[in-house]
């Protein structure tokens, strides 16, 4: 059976995606593909549903930037008849809610996430401090690093 074309190619995974979003299973889309009279292996079919995964979540991204502009677009409108009518109390919801949308606010949570890593990081350079230093790891995690001094102390120990 000849080579099927790029045109047809983007059908059959056209295809493809529209019988996998109506639940079809691996064996449907060889008994879809037969009744067609596609003539292709298993693992064309395989090709077939990896492109047609990919498409799906091109279209969504698409899709989901364009419904984000769109509601970037109304918030902008919005605000500004807000501004126009003197209601700043307004604008500024809308401003905060158009900064959430974009993700320009960041949550507790992913503070907290930050925080964590940051300690995790600030352990393992006193770690590999310690190793440098030649002493034992277990002293490097109980913070006698050098950021670990008291502000008031000199690098003799004494007081500064």
């Amino acid at each position: 059976m000849p080579k099927a074309s790029k045109a047809e190619v983007a059908a059959r995974v056209d295809a493809v995606l529209r019988i996998r979003l109506d639940g079809a299973q691996f064996h449907d889309i060889v008994q879809y593909a037969a009744a067609h009279g596609w003539g292709v292996e298993e693992r064309q079919l395989w090709n077939y549903v990896r492109k047609a995964g990919e498409l799906l979540v091109e279209r969504g991204e698409r899709s989901r930037r364009r419904a984000v502009a769109l509601h970037l677009a109304r918030r902008d409108a919005l605000y500004a008849r807000a501004v126009e009518a003197a209601d700043y109390r307004t604008a500024l919801a809308v401003l905060a809610d158009a900064a959430k949308l974009q993700g320009l606010y960041v949550s507790d949570r992913e503070l907290k996430e930050v925080a964590r890593l940051a300690a995790a990081q600030a352990a393992r350079v006193r770690e590999l401090e310690a190793r440098l230093d030649g002493r034992p790891a277990e002293a490097a995690a109980v913070g006698d690093g050098p950021g670990d001094r008291p502000p008031d102390e000199g690098r003799d120990g004494g007081p500064g």
